[in-house]
This record gives C-alpha cells, sequence and structure tokens, in this order.
C-alpha cells in the first residue's frame, strides 16, 4: 500500500523538520505535511 515501500522512520520525520526549519522555508505556513512515503495518495 506504500508507493515507496517501506514504513517511515524518524529519519524521515526528521528530514522534513530539517527542511521547514530552513530559513528559505519562511513561506510555508498552516500546512499539514503528511510524511508517509505516498501512503495518502493510495488510499
Amino acid at each position: 500500500r506504500n508507493p515507496s515501500g517501506r514504513m517511515t522512520t524518524p529519519q524521515d520525520v526528521a528530514r522534513a523538520i530539517v527542511v521547514l526549519a530552513h530559513p528559505e522555508a519562511y513561506w510555508i505556513t498552516g500546512n499539514v505535511i503528511g510524511v508517509d512515503g505516498g501512503e495518502d495518495i493510495v488510499g
């Protein structure tokens, strides 16, 4: 069911946090970012 072929790891979540903490991500506000390897698009 997961297009990435594996479960989400703590490292995957940490990478998303690093991206959002970057100064150039200041324009990203009020969004829900799923760190699920694309599972939400499969249903």
